[in-house]
């Protein structure tokens, strides 16, 4: 190639201003060799440096040529990766620096030139408009700063520590480390040292291999390996000083392990333990299990571990926040799925292939292309077909993809799991059959909310009713299946009442032991349709769906008006046949308790928490596609985008959120009957509806199904909890609910107490006097809770002596209610004795629930009577108690219910009864704040997903947090979001809600420009780069909650005239479609979309009130038009509508 053709070729050097660009080079000096061209331009530099005849060395070769410039190029890319000393420079910068420090002065700024000389010296020179890039990037850019060495190996004056200097980007950062060992004493007089020696490997030393193409310079001696290695001669040792956040193994592919990597990982292990640096208890438990997988490589368990580590030691090494960035999303996926691929060659079981395949395809979904990732996923299925948590995860992944979920699709694929899992289960052993029954209620489960969210709630109820008879109210000789199936169908098709239902007397046992039909229920007449009166055809149409879906809450007869019209009101048997479950007799018992809860969950309402033992089960009715409701989270949200004002006011009276409906919260009396001033377990129907469309169960029915399930099946726990429902939506029902529940269970302790709950919660303290007065003369089994919720009651009402005299009478009948102002020491002290002796022989002899009552009477009894062990540091007035005399008697007796692996539950019901008496102290007169944010902390390390403790928490820091630079609460929330979901989903839901409605709170004050946290708390939970990996995406709330917040901020930016455009109009401009916040609300709603496009209530949310002003028309249509291709219900048709609608604007 000619000299002229190669400048042509050759890419233009970027220029900077602090750049200088050398001499222009001529014709002939291209054609020299590049030695030659390095002498010549340092001639100035030759008289004082010397060593010419090596500079003036040439190669005759080209090929020689070559491969020193790709040498030499090597060499300058690696110094970022070198120590700073002067071994990593090229030797005529080494010899430029040392000879400088003998020279004369003179000599010295003759050589270091001025800016005007073309030859002076190419390192230093005058900068005299500076770098404007030094205030975008941080600093100067440290690839054109020489390399340099500080005076004193590190030491500071006036300092210990030892200066350690490193980069974070472009950025030199700092640290100052623990001294090493005083070089003025004697390493034989030190036995740290002489420990560690003993300790450290013998080390082989080798000469380096001597490299042909590397110039030799008999001045200068290399004191390091050379920077380029070739081919088999292994990695660059220095290269090891780098941070590597990367597992040990790195990215070993499977089954390929050399001795040598061994041995280097042996090396760096026992360099990390004899170095002087501390090794953390993350990097040090993955040395432990590296070298247990060398030995042992079949332990997945260890497998696992290690690949769980990778998110710590990721955090720890690189110093990530809590946002990562794409690129580093995907380095860590990539990672971990190379150790699942490694773990997968030596999982031999099909449940370690079942865990390490689940792992695998859910990283890999972080990395692969849906084409890719589908085609994974038949791949896998091909193999494990009976494999039930990767059936389950390939269900999650079908329902995510907006380009194949369809109605028909989804449905056939649940179905036929169905139909396998009631085969397994007919034919299954006494082992089997609990979960193989778990699995069946779970899938159902799945099936039925599928249905509800895509508009068939007549067919979902239709299958729930069929169910729940099926199961809970067979005919005593029905045991198999298709024979029960056939009995069945013939007492549906008599469309006689079905349970919920009103003249519901038995359904089909009664139809099979009495063999005749009851009284058919007469013909219903639909709800007439509102006209509603508005200029805009999509608002009058979605006010038109709205009222049908409403009218297609309950399963219509073939009597009913207006069923030709929509023939999906009727359902008939042949529509359900094949989305029916069977539960053999052997599994009854258990399944029925999980078959409730399940049933509750799809009415979107909180377990009973009787299938708690459970804890897979538990988990999975916490899945993000069917968990319950958060009315917390959708509470700070109105039907236009906005914050409701309640929120507002109760931020200004500095109160917590007290309605958690759908909360991490442990199921207690106490939360269940909570008044307006503590947190309530459930919530009224009508502050259900928070977000516009009304996709509820029908009130009615489910009350009704409960109604029945409890008189036939009904236990203590389910008991309270309809009378609770029911209270919460009618109150004036309360009374007779519960006396006629007590009619039928009149020794039921637990439905007494329940029903002066409610009667306190009505204000009718006659009548909660009766109720307690009556109940506790009965001698009832566990009838301490009374006298805790007479205690209790007396207590809110600033009767302290009152609530002492109850605790006394507990455990003494002879004391009166008169003897309340005169309570002798010695009660005191026989009260005191009692409580405590009864508590612990209750949790010696395994009596829980007893324990914890008296747990909770001696609490409330010391912070009545107890004296201050503090020495009166937390002073109280007349109308508290103590409260550190109180606590200190739950955390001791907490201490000793640790111990207990089966008192998980009862542990957070103490606690959250810890947490009651602190609100209460610090609400009724005079408190220490640094103690109660003490305290609430102890509780939220106890219990840190537990929403009442992180709630009081919050509200206890409200007003520092904005003093804070660290604030606690999004400490916690990080600690408990960042790691692995895997395993632990509802942990990550609760907590990515919980601080969602913080974030929201926090914003309310400040306006909308302080709304932008909570918008990043919604990217923590549902961005695909946030540790959640995008698990937490198939929630349709979560979506629906975001959107409602760039609505707010939207609105709020025009308000305030903030909002700004980018259109081509000009300034002023005021058409949304340009705004980049309109824009970005868009965008979330098809990412909302694509995340869940089988849910109607999603869809429908583009015509409510705050988004239907953004979307156009041929937006409107499009979001129509892909309900109908998803196969979705669509009650009223649009176009029909649309002509119909334009017929009457012409009248």
């Amino acid at each position: 190639m000619a000299p002229g053709e190669e400048k042509e070729k050759r890419r233009a050097v970027p220029k900077f201003t602090s750049f200088k660009p050398p001499a222009p080079v001529t014709a002939e000096a291209e054609t020299r060799p590049a030695d030659s061209r390095e002498a010549q331009k340092g001639k100035g530099d030759e008289k004082d440096v010397g060593s010419s005849s090596e500079k003036k060395h040439r190669h005759s070769s080209k090929r020689q040529r070559d491969e020193e410039g790709r040498e030499t190029h090597g060499r300058e890319r690696d110094r970022k990766f070198q120590p700073s000393s002067h071994s990593d420079r090229p030797p005529r910068e080494v010899n430029i620096l040392r000879d400088s420090h003998h020279k004369p002065a003179a000599a010295v700024s003759s050589s270091g030139g001025g800016s005007g000389s073309g030859s002076g010296n190419d390192l230093f020179f005058f900068d005299k408009r500076g770098d404007p890039l030094i205030a975008k990037y941080g600093g100067n850019d440290r690839y054109r700063v020489p390399e340099y060495h500080r005076f004193g190996g590190g030491r500071l004056l006036g300092s210990d520590g030892i200066l350690s200097v490193h980069y974070a980007g472009s950025r030199q950062l700092f640290d100052i480390e623990e001294k090493r060992h005083h070089e003025s004493k004697s390493v034989f007089r030190d036995k740290v040292a002489m420990a560690r020696a003993a300790n450290w490997k013998t080390k082989r030393i080798t000469s380096a291999v001597p490299d042909p193409f590397r110039p030799t310079n008999d001045d200068y001696i290399e004191v390091e390996p050379p920077k380029k290695r070739h081919k088999g001669e292994g990695k660059d040792l220095w290269s090891l000083s780098k941070p590597d956040y990367r597992s040990i193994h790195g990215k070993a592919k499977a089954g390929q392990h050399s001795e040598s990597e061994d041995e280097s990982n042996d090396n760096l292990e026992s360099e990390d333990e004899s170095g002087p640096a501390e090794i953390s208890a993350i990097k040090q438990r993955s040395i432990e299990i590296n070298r247990h997988l060398k030995e042992s490589p079949a332990d997945i368990n260890s497998w696992l571990e290690l690949i769980k580590l990778q998110d710590g030691l990721f955090r720890e090494n690189e110093g990530i926040a809590d946002v990562r960035s794409a690129d580093s999303v995907r380095a860590l996926a990539d990672l971990k799925l190379s150790l699942y691929e490694e773990a997968l060659v030596h999982a031999t079981s099909s449940s370690d292939r079942e865990k390490v395949l689940d792992g695998l395809m859910r990283e890999g979904a972080k990395i692969w292309s849906p084409k890719a990732l589908a085609k994974r996923w038949d791949e896998v299925f091909k193999k494990e077909t009976e494999s039930f948590t990767l059936w389950r995860a390939r269900l999650n992944f079908e329902l995510g993809q907006v380009s194949t979920c369809t109605y028909e699709e989804i449905k056939k694929f649940i179905t036929e799991k169905i139909r396998t899992l009631n085969k397994k289960l007919s034919n299954a052993s006494n082992d089997d059959l609990h979960p193989l029954s778990s699995q069946l209620i779970y899938v159902f489960l799945r099936l039925t909310r599928f249905l509800h969210d895509t508009g068939y709630t007549e067919l979902a109820v239709a299958a729930w009713q069929a169910t729940l008879e099926l199961n809970l109210f067979r005919p005593p000789n029905e045991q198999d299946f298709e024979t029960a199936l056939s009995s069945f169908a013939d007492y549906w098709e008599t469309e006689a009442p079905r349970i919920g239902e009103d003249g519901w007397k038995g359904g089909w046992k009664c139809f099979v032991e009495s063999a005749s039909i009851e009284d058919l229920p007469e013909g219903k007449s639909d709800i007439p349709f509102e006209v509603i009166q508005s200029r805009d055809v999509f608002k009058a149409w979605a006010a038109a769906e709205l009222q049908g879906a409403q009218r297609a809450r309950m399963p219509a007869r073939t009597l009913d008006e207006n069923t030709v019209d929509d023939p999906f009101k009727v359902v008939m048997f042949s529509d359900i046949r094949d989305l029916l479950i069977w539960i053999p007799d052997q599994a009854q018992q258990i399944a029925r308790t999980k078959l409730l809860d399940a049933f509750l969950v799809f009415c979107r309402l909180p377990t009973t928490g009787l299938s708690r033992n459970d804890d897979e089960f538990s988990r999975s009715l916490q899945d993000p596609f069917i968990a319950s409701r958060d009315v917390a989270s959708e509470a700070a949200f109105n039907q236009r985008g906005g914050i409701r004002d309640e929120v507002v006011d109760q931020e200004s009276k500095k109160n917590p959120q007290f309605r958690q409906q759908g909360a991490n919260i442990a199921l207690s009396q106490d939360v269940l009957f909570a008044g307006p001033n503590w947190f309530q377990y459930l919530s009224d129907w009508s502050s259900t509806d928070s977000l516009g469309f009304d996709d509820r169960i029908e009130p009615s029915w489910v009350l009704g199904a409960l109604r029945e399930i409890v008189r036939q099946h009904g236990s203590d726990e389910l008991a309270e909890y309809y009378l609770a429902l029911e209270w919460r939506n009618d109150s004036s029902k309360a009374r007779r609910v519960a006396k006629s529940l007590l009619k039928e269970s009149p020794t039921n302790t637990r439905l007494y107490n329940a029903y002066a709950l409610t009667e306190r919660g009505n204000q009718n303290v006659e009548m909660l006097e009766k109720v307690l007065s009556s109940a506790t003369g009965r001698n009832l089994p566990g009838e301490q809770r009374l006298w805790n919720t007479w205690a209790w009651f007396h207590l809110e009402s600033n009767q302290n002596q009152m609530a002492l005299l109850r605790l006394c009478a507990s455990v003494d009948d002879t004391i009166k209610a008169e003897q309340a102002g005169n309570i002798s020491p010695i009660t005191l002290l026989r009260t005191r004795t009692r409580l405590s002796s009864i508590q612990d022989y209750s949790l010696s002899s395994r009596d829980l629930p007893k324990a914890i009552q008296h747990a909770e009477s001696l609490a409330l009894f010391e912070y009545l009577a107890g004296d201050d062990p503090s020495g009166g540091i937390v002073s109280h007035s007349q109308s508290q108690g103590n409260i550190t005399a109180a606590m200190s008697s739950i955390w001791t007796f907490c201490d000793e219910l640790k111990s207990l692996s089966s008192a998980s539950y009862y542990f957070e019901c103490l606690l959250q009864t810890a947490s009651r008496l602190l609100f209460y102290h610090a609400t009724h007169g005079a408190y220490r704040p640094a103690y109660l944010r003490a305290e609430l902390t102890k509780l939220v390390e106890a219990i840190p997903t537990n929403a009442i403790f992180l709630e009081l928490l919050a509200w206890a820091n409200q007003s520092t947090l904005f003093l804070l630079v660290n604030d606690p609460i999004r400490d916690i929330i990080l600690r408990q979001t960042s790691d692995d979901i895997e395993n632990d989903v509802a942990r990550h839901l609760a907590m990515h809600r919980f601080a969602i409605r913080y974030e929201a709170a926090r914003g309310v004050s400040a306006g909308a420009t302080m709304m932008y946290p909570a918008k990043a708390a919604f990217e923590a939970a549902l961005g695909i780069n946030s540790p959640c990996g995008g698990e937490l995406r198939g929630n349709v709330d979560l979506w629906v909650c975001y959107i409602r917040l760039l609505q707010h901020i939207y609105r709020s930016a025009v308000t305030t005239g903030l909002a700004s455009t980018s259109s081509s109009k000009g300034k002023g401009s005021k058409d949304p479609e340009s705004n980049p916040l309109v824009k970005n609300i868009k965008e979330v709603y098809y990412r909302a979309i694509a995340a869940c496009p089988w849910s109607k209530r999603l869809y429908m949310e583009a015509f409510g009130e705050g988004m239907i002003k953004l979307m156009g028309s041929g937006e409107l249509k499009g979001v129509v038009n892909t309900m109908v291709e998803k196969g979705l219900r669509v009650c009223v048709e649009m176009e029909g509508f649309f002509d119909k609608w334009a017929e009457e604007r012409k009248r």
